[in-house]
């Protein structure tokens, strides 16, 4: 006998396949950004040239598995006359479906249901996976699917997953604390680390052992472009010469010591916040994890708009209400800078320029206020939850 499916779980079923449907009809009915555009030419220059000489160029900032994997669309797109854009903007579409399937297998009833299909139908999942183009909402999925391996148990499964999103974005390198501590705390963490670091290792080999130097210069060393997110925005305000230039490449000094401070503060920030949630019940790795993008984006020298999905299903988790609030402030933001770049509605391609920079950076502060706000506002409920703890018949929360 068929197992039985809650109204609940065919509401948000429902929610995610509407937004799949739709983010399909954007996808085919439009290019997208200029990103969708650099990965066509990476993928050309990898199969004409080789991917040592794709390394060559300081823009290109993309793991070897990333490569293979615009290699392989490009090569399905010419045998099979699809566009590229669609093709390469499917995947995300599919991670995203994937990500509220496990979000429901995951969350045992919390979040509920009207706030899974909230996030099932999120305006920025739509504008990022159906018209944008990148490949964040995959580097997304293997970083649910990790969390949710330390929810079964499944250290083994949590490394490999985590190593696989490191292979598609650098970035999710720092959550390994995280996931570090939660395993050491629970006597597994060896295992777990020998796997993340092998399925890395296997994903960065080429050019580890090639040509190390152009590889870590590009892949680790991206910073994002000063001045147009949070610290940064506000420093360039300044008009000073020091801060002025929107680059993230032959900074001036002055920009790279506040880039060098701000990573500083991200690592130091989510290894103490890693450290002191080691011990938090399973469920509440992912809390764990939305505390720790919350530092990174607070803290960040540049955020890319597309980054804003990273965050998104841990903040679910977190705090419904600050999910709410960020999506909207998101949403807003999105579209104005997606309606600038691709010159009004109806949106078809879109290229981000200098020029157009002062006609959207300036709503980049409502997403990084409502983090503040929102990690200001769980901080002192944390606080005050310890010193005025509850009663022993009722548990604290984590």
């Amino acid at each position: 006998m068929a197992p039985h499916v809650s109204r609940a779980t065919w509401i948000v079923l429902a929610a995610a396949l509407i937004a799949a449907a739709a983010k399909l009809y954007c996808a085919w009915t439009t290019f997208g950004t200029t990103d969708v555009y650099l990965f066509y030419i990476y993928g050309k220059n990898v199969i004409d040239h080789g991917l040592e000489a794709t390394y060559a160029t300081p823009l290109f900032n993309h793991t070897p598995l990333v490569a293979s994997y615009f290699t392989s669309i490009l090569a399905l797109s010419e045998a099979s006359g699809i566009p590229f854009a669609f093709l390469f903007k499917l995947p995300c579409i599919i991670a995203d479906f994937l990500v509220v399937l496990i979000l429901l297998q995951a969350g045992a009833g919390r979040p509920g249901t009207a706030w899974l299909a909230l996030f099932a139908l999120s305006p920025v999942s739509f504008m990022v996976s159906g018209y944008h183009g990148n490949i964040d909402p995959v580097m997304v999925l293997f970083l649910v699917l990790a969390a949710w391996m330390c929810v079964k148990n499944h250290h083994l499964l949590c490394g490999l997953c985590l190593g696989l999103a490191c292979n598609f974005k650098i970035i999710s390198l720092l959550l390994t604390p995280v996931f570090f501590f939660y395993w050491l705390h629970r006597g597994k963490a060896v295992r777990f680390t020998a796997v993340t670091i092998l399925t890395c290792l296997v994903g960065w080999s080429q050019p580890l052992i090639l040509y190390p130097r152009v590889f870590i210069r590009n892949v680790f060393g991206y910073s994002g472009y000063w001045g147009e997110w949070g610290i940064t925005y506000w420093l360039r305000a300044t008009h000073s010469p020091r801060f002025e230039p929107v680059t993230w490449l032959n900074t001036t000094p002055s920009q790279h010591f506040v880039v060098s401070l701000l990573k500083i503060l991200v690592i130091c920030g989510i290894l103490l916040l890693a450290w002191r949630r080691r011990a938090a019940p399973d469920r509440a790795i992912f809390a764990t994890i939305a505390y720790a993008w919350t530092i990174f984006f607070i803290f960040s020298p540049g955020v890319g708009v597309q980054y804003l999905v990273w965050l998104a299903p841990f903040v679910l988790f977190a705090s419904p209400y600050w999910y709410a609030a960020l999506t909207a402030a998101s949403t807003a933001y999105l579209f104005v800078f997606y309606n600038v770049i691709s010159h009004g509605m109806p949106w078809h391609h879109g290229v981000s320029t200098n020029q157009l920079i002062p006609l959207w950076v300036a709503w980049t502060n409502l997403p990084w206020a409502v983090l503040i706000v929102g990690a200001a506002v769980l901080s002192w409920r944390g606080i005050r939850s310890r010193r005025h703890p509850v009663s022993r018949g009722n548990p604290s929360p984590a």
